[in-house]
């Protein structure tokens, strides 16, 4: 047994943990990724992290993978190192959305570990342990191998990006109008009252080879605490800056890795918070409710100090039973600094989203409670009764579905 530390990407949940390569009776599981979950879906319920002798695609990051075999993916999420396991439990999205669906629309076959032995599942042999399993968060079991399609999306290292700047929720919803290859995204300024926005649409720019492909890391721990409190109004005259440049600027060509990954020093609010700790709140909303987007929003927000607010726009997901939070129309997420966050206000919150089908990610979720989890995922019965034939010892557990009661059996 190897003794190793799992922790959030958010730094609110750590665990010292054992790395074991079998499961024994009575003792509960979890396989994880990279750590990239906010929240404490890969923290286990107890100390043991399942690592079989998992095939390179499982293990691989989704970057390694693409650049590898030169194609780009679908719902490719934002960090460069989540793996393709870890992209498969949970449902990741990403700029093409819209158009592209989330990351379970690659996943061709997946090899399944139980506690009973192996299963190889897709969408014609075992459907059920394959819709439950993606967007599962790792409690079906823990994916050893996968098959991913082949598909024709060419990658390049250039893309041209559109610049748009505007004011209020409904001009920045209407203005997302994006067709097949391109990749959108927007920011909300949620500390001044016009609600400003920016958003930047890519588009390929193609016959740029393999050797301008390059991982970066642009990443730096910073301790500037100070600007996330909004003191003297500091982290608002900097998103102010930011609106303002950007308000300059038409057309841009900016190269893949920082087109896909966008994290840095200047966007991890990691480093404007106090001992790096941060809370994320993201949710997605149907698009026939988008009306009622920016009063969820406020109420996200009241008494609380938000960092960055994202948004991408999200299409239908494939019909399955899982705890994937995708459905047609938006979602956002809002960073908070861990100290200063007032849980006792996330209630009001919940209770909006609910009323409008709102659906929290779980992926980054540190705060949801059972009762709440329950009215927002509907399917759950469905989901849970799959997995009771699956695991019904409880093998798999994480710290995560204890919280929300997603294996009371």
């Amino acid at each position: 047994m190897k003794k190793g530390i799992v922790k959030s990407w958010g730094n609110i949940f750590r665990k010292d943990v054992l790395f074991v390569d079998n499961t024994e009776n009575n003792k509960s599981y979890l396989s994880i990724g990279n750590q990239n979950s906010y929240g404490d879906a890969p923290i286990p319920k107890d100390k043991y992290i399942l690592k079989y002798n998992e095939s390179n695609n499982v293990s691989s990051s989704v970057f390694d993978y693409q650049t590898k075999n030169m194609i780009l993916l679908f719902g490719v999420p934002g960090k460069s190192n989540v793996t393709i396991g870890g992209a498969i439990a949970a449902d990741t999205h990403g700029k093409d959305n819209h158009w592209g669906g989330s990351f379970s629309k690659n996943v061709k076959k997946i090899k399944l570990a139980t506690k009973k032995g192996f299963i190889t599942a897709d969408r014609e042999n075992n459907f059920d342990v394959f819709q439950t399993t993606l967007g599962g968060y790792g409690l079906t079991g823990s994916i050893v191998d996968v098959e991913l399609f082949e598909n024709n999306l060419e990658i390049t290292n250039l893309y041209n990006t559109e610049v748009k700047t505007g004011i209020g929720i409904d001009s920045l919803l209407s203005s997302c109008n994006t067709s097949f290859g391109e990749y959108w995204v927007g920011w909300i300024n949620l500390l001044g009252r016009e609600l400003q926005w920016v958003s930047k649409k890519s588009s390929p720019i193609l016959n740029y080879t393999s050797e301008f492909i390059e991982k970066k890391d642009n990443s730096l721990p910073l301790n500037i605490n100070l600007i996330g409190t909004n003191k003297l109004n500091s982290l608002n005259i900097i998103n102010n800056i930011y609106f303002l440049m950007n308000k300059q600027s038409n057309n841009k060509k900016i190269n893949y890795y920082d087109t896909f990954y966008p994290l840095s020093y200047l966007t991890d609010t990691r480093n404007i918070s106090s001992k790096r700790r941060i809370v994320q709140v993201q949710f997605s909303i149907p698009e026939k409710n988008e009306k009622f987007l920016e009063k969820i929003l406020y109420k996200l927000i009241n008494k609380q100090h938000p960092l960055l607010c994202s948004i991408k726009k999200l299409s239908e997901k494939e019909d399955f039973n899982n705890l994937s939070f995708h459905q047609k129309g938006w979602t956002i997420a809002v960073d908070f600094p861990y100290k200063s966050f007032k849980l006792e206000e996330i209630q009001n919150f919940y209770n909006e989203l609910i009323k409008y089908e709102g659906k929290i990610y779980l992926a980054k979720d540190a705060t949801l409670d059972e009762l709440n989890f329950k009215k927002m995922y509907p399917n759950f019965d469905n989901w849970s009764k799959i997995v009771k034939k699956l695991d019904p010892d409880n093998t798999f557990q994480s710290n995560q579905s204890i919280r929300l009661g997603l294996k009371n059996w």
